[in-house]
Formats: C-alpha cells, sequence, structure tokens
C-alpha cells in the first residue's frame, strides 16, 4: 500500500513503518527547525531529539485528534520533546567548572592583613591598657599570667579588665554581635 496525506495517520494508527518513514520525510524538517530553535547550545544532540520526536509520534498516535492539523500536533510535539531533552542537559551540565575559574590574588588579604582591619576596629572602644591586653592574649595568642604580670596586674584583675572590654565591645557593635545591647 501506499502511503500519502490521505492515509498515513490511519497507517500510523495500524503501527505500519512505512507510514512513519512518511512523516520523516514529510515533516522532518520543520520538527528539525523546531528542535534546532530550543536545542541550539546543543546542535549534536538535535538529532537524537528528532528520532525521540519520530518514536513519540509512533507511540502516541492514538492521542491525536483529527480536529486539529497533524502537522501542529507533531510541531507539539517536538517542541515538547526537545524542552525535556534541555531540560534533561541542564541539570547534566555543570554549573561552574571550579578547576576553570581564576583564582584571585589573595596574598594580601590572609594572616594579620586580613583581620587586622576587624580587630583594630572592634577594640577600638577600649583603653589603651585594654588594647594591649586583648591584642597580647587574643591576636597574639600570649598567656594571661605572662601578659597580666608583664602589666602589673594580678590574673584576676587582667580577666575582670577581659570582661568588661568584652562587653564594651558588645556595645559599641550592636550590628555585629547579636544580642548586643546600646546601653
Amino acid at each position: 500500500m501506499k502511503i500519502n496525506d490521505n492515509n498515513f495517520i490511519k497507517e500510523l494508527k495500524r503501527k505500519n513503518e512505512d507510514a512513519l518513514e512518511f512523516v520523516l520525510i514529510k515533516y522532518g524538517g520543520l520538527l528539525r527547525s523546531v528542535i534546532c530553535r530550543i536545542l541550539y547550545d546543543h546542535p549534536q544532540d538535535a538529532e537524537e531529539c528528532l528520532y525521540d520526536t519520530i518514536l513519540k509520534i509512533w507511540e502516541h498516535i492514538e492521542s491525536y485528534d483529527a480536529s486539529v492539523p497533524f502537522k501542529g500536533w507533531a510541531v507539539v510535539v517536538a517542541k515538547h520533546t526537545a524542552l525535556d531533552k534541555l531540560r534533561k542537559l541542564k541539570r547534566l551540565e555543570p554549573a561552574v567548572d571550579i578547576d576553570e575559574l581564576p583564582i584571585a590574588d589573595i596574598s594580601g588579604l590572609t594572616g594579620d592583613a586580613l583581620f587586622d582591619n576587624v580587630f583594630s576596629e572592634l577594640i577600638s572602644c577600649l583603653n589603651d591598657t585594654d588594647k594591649t591586653l586583648f591584642t597580647r592574649i587574643f591576636w597574639n595568642g600570649e598567656d594571661i599570667e605572662k601578659v597580666s604580670g608583664e602589666l602589673g596586674m594580678s590574673r584576676s584583675i587582667a580577666y575582670n579588665h577581659i570582661s568588661r572590654g568584652k562587653k564594651k565591645i558588645i556595645q559599641n557593635n550592636p550590628t555585629r554581635f547579636a544580642g548586643g545591647s546600646k546601653k
């Protein structure tokens, strides 16, 4: 039987492979055009998507409504197949290859240079003795016994200075410290 415009839908429903070839020949260019517009960044996948579209037409021809032109229905099938393929490809693509990102030169922002400004800003509200105490204990990591002895105060007085100093820092930087008060 010769497949033509009048009988190809009926033959598709009968699962006649000649009708499928007719669809590919007659509508393949249009379907490929729709698919390529959607998969423009993935031309290597467009051909596969075309064959997936033809297969979907083959499998779902029973859902075709004759009141709609076949050409329009086939274009919708191609569009949805291409969009599904595009979504799948986007999920598989890495967002950014981290190994290819340029690394900024942060050599001037590490160690003391990175935190010194923040630390200095935090302790700026303290008197000179407390600044020295905080810097040596919290910045330099020195032992409180050693620092308090060199500053001529007992360990308990040093702890009192630290306690009051922390409260003062929190009061002067309420946005940095949750729960800080502005007394």
